[in-house]
């Protein structure tokens, strides 16, 4: 029988390192044995195609540091800090547009627009990191802010090496100063570890090739997906993917609608929720799971504004309370479907919780990338984790702020005859999750502890294919008709109602 995630039962792994291989390509491989001490991989046995840099984009070459309006070091040096700013703002909106194109049938947005959006993002981060340097270090030169004359692709390719590079001569610092202190020299002495002159917000994104069927972060709807993706990308410096055009992109998360395993590694879906495009392999996925409670409440907002960030009003909620209590009555049989069909798969699982990645953040993240991309030696990553959890609050972190104002906090919006007609139905899939003391609505008697070691592992099953996804051939399980609300409807009968009065 295939194990569950039970709160009190961790399943430990070990991972064969296949994935980190393709942070690097080609002949790059053998530096990847060299930067990291004790590390194997196995190397992929289909070709890969080369990091994105100027030569590798469809469809012609890379934007070069002067068609994203890059001055030369010697022409930026005579600049002011806001001559610097304005002309950082004339730049991106001189820039041509990145338009979005539909999805319709078998139409989506291209691989040269994922390399636009990209190579835009990574432009103003240069220019914020200009601006940061500017302000904090004094006699900053421009020419030492990024290597000049090269794409932005080039540069983040670039640092990447440089990042690997250095933790190369720091490890072999640390190994030399362990052997002295054994011998009762240098006691004192610190290890090195890496140094940073500017917020990791300020360093440049790469896409990367995967060796074979890319990895998921699949969560029901306002989960915490984004706040995951947002620090997996500021810790590994690669984009993560999306299934879906969600408007991400304005928030500097610019894989939506990647999903190739030439592009990225780590995709977002809300797959069987609802189906993203285009169909594709998945050979591992994480599961962020959230509280239904708090979860739904966010989705009824998202749906009824628009907006990732935007509240329904009180006096709204209590004149259109029906609404909400229909739609928690069918969407909590989406949510929990959704949990059981992935429990149900064959291809090795990682559990995780919102809750916890908001609390231990760095013990969970640190159990998504290691899992994600298959690997032993954390060290490197360890150093990255800890510096962005630093840098800001676990709340700032994300793409946009969460609503809620705690765990369980939304629990006020829902009436002890609502609140009996929703559990009724979960308490198995609430319990497998370590939320059963949550079926009671009393938030300051809740405990809830973190899932063993941070995040359950399931196996799966040895001989296990990749999972295909969003194939428009396969029945979509966890929602009909009758779970559908129409929001539309919705929302014009409380904008009749509100008119009236």
């Amino acid at each position: 029988m295939r194990q569950t995630p039970k709160n009190h039962l961790g399943i430990l792994n070990r991972f064969n390192g296949s994935l980190m291989a393709s942070f690097l390509t080609g002949a790059d491989l053998v530096n990847l044995s060299k930067a990291y001490p004790n590390f194997q991989y196995n190397k992929p046995k289909r070709p890969q195609k080369p990091i994105h840099g100027p030569e590798s984009v469809e469809g012609g070459v890379a934007p070069t540091l002067e068609e994203l309006n890059l001055e030369p070091a010697y022409a930026e040096e005579k600049k002011t800090d806001s001559q610097d700013e304005e002309e950082s703002k004339q730049a991106n909106s001189n820039k041509e547009s990145v338009k979005d194109k539909k999805v319709t049938g078998d139409t989506v947005m291209s691989h040269a627009d994922a390399d636009t959006l990209l190579a835009r993002l990574n432009t103003k981060r240069l220019y914020q990191r200009i601006r940061y340097k500017r302000k904090h270090v004094e006699g900053f030169e421009v020419k030492n802010a990024y290597a000049f004359n090269k794409s932005t692709g080039e540069i983040a390719v670039h640092e990447w090496f440089g990042l690997l590079e250095k933790y190369k001569e720091n490890s072999k610092k640390r190994y030399e100063l362990q052997l002295k202190q054994k011998e009762g020299e240098c006691l004192e002495e610190e290890a090195p570890k890496q140094q940073y002159t500017f917020p990791s917000s300020c360093e440049l994104l790469l896409f990367s090739p995967c060796p074979r069927a890319v990895a998921v972060l699949a969560s029901y709807p306002r989960s915490g997906n984004s706040l995951l993706r947002t620090l997996y990308e500021r810790i590994t410096l690669r984009v993560t993917g999306s299934d879906m055009m969600g408007g991400l992109a304005k928030h500097d998360l610019v894989g939506e609608m990647a999903t190739q395993t030439n592009c990225v590694q780590f995709v977002k879906t809300h797959f069987p929720e609802r189906r993203g495009h285009p169909p594709f392999g998945v050979s591992r996925a994480v599961l962020l799971v959230r509280n239904p409670y708090d979860a739904l409440e966010s989705y009824f907002n998202l749906m009824m504004t628009g907006t990732h960030t935007t509240s329904v009003s009180d006096e709204q909620r209590k004149k259109h309370s029906q609404v909400f209590e229909e739609m928690a009555k069918k969407e909590i049989l989406v949510w929990r479907d959704f949990h059981e069909y992935w429990l149900a798969q064959k291809i090795p699982l990682m559990v995780i919780r919102y809750e916890d990645l908001i609390r231990y953040t760095d013990k969970v993240i640190s159990k998504v990338i290691q899992f994600t991309l298959e690997i032993n030696n954390m060290q490197f990553f360890e150093e990255r984790i800890d510096r962005a959890v630093r840098e800001e609050q676990i709340g700032e972190l994300g793409s946009y702020r969460p609503r809620s104002g705690g765990i369980g906090k939304s629990l006020s919006k829902y009436s002890p005859e609502l609140l009996q007609s929703v559990n009724s139905g979960i308490v198995s899939t609430m319990t497998k999750f370590g939320y059963k003391e949550m079926l009671v609505p009393n938030p300051k008697e809740w405990k809830l502890e973190p899932m063993d070691e941070f995040g359950v592992f399931i196996p799966g099953a040895p001989d296990a294919k990749p999972l295909q996804i969003n194939d428009p051939r396969t029945v979509q399980r966890v929602r009909g008709p009758k779970r559908h609300t129409n929001w539309k409807a919705v929302k014009r009968a409380m904008k009749t109602d509100e008119e009236k009065l």
